[in-house]
């Protein structure tokens, strides 16, 4: 075989190789950059799960409104139950939008808040689909993200 052609094989595979190692690297940089995005939404959920006022709210959409009747949706609840239920459901449905537009991660999402997100939904849902009934809002108004976001949960568990 000739020298140059051994040469020629030689720098074919050195470009190969190196092409090789490039595609891992920028593979690499891309998903600690995707990571990366994630640190600001992940403090700021850290910070909403230390408050006080979010936990009794929480509390109060897990406990006691599955107990309350559903007949007048969300708006025939009083003003401070209205409250609870817009502040906690729409943190959660903040979530699964960012899941939804690709910003967030959905595994790390689900490791972080599938249980609550269950949760709150399953609360939900009657004054929710009530609430879409008496308004003629579609299915796909007032925290339609969530409830998609939380039926993949499900789906998902089996």
């Amino acid at each position: 075989m000739d020298a140059s052609i051994v040469f020629n094989i030689g720098a074919i595979s050195v470009s190969i190789f190196a092409l090789t190692i490039s595609s891992w690297l920028a593979k690499n940089q891309f998903t600690a950059q995707r990571h990366g995005n994630h640190v600001g939404s992940l403090i700021e959920l850290l910070t909403e799960f230390r408050s006080l006022e979010f936990h009794r709210n929480y509390a109060f959409i897990r406990d006691e409104l599955p107990t309350m009747s559903s007949d007048g949706g969300i708006s025939g609840l009083d003003e401070d139950a209205q409250r609870k239920i817009y502040d906690v459901g729409y943190f959660f449905q903040l979530y699964a939008i960012l899941v939804y537009l690709g910003i967030m991660d959905e595994r790390s999402v689900s490791a972080l808040l599938r249980r609550q997100c269950i949760e709150v939904w399953t609360a939900l849902e009657p004054f929710v689909s009530k609430e879409r009934a008496l308004r003629g809002l579609p299915d796909s108004a007032i925290l339609n993200k969530l409830e998609v976001f939380v039926a993949r949960l499900q789906a998902n568990s089996s």
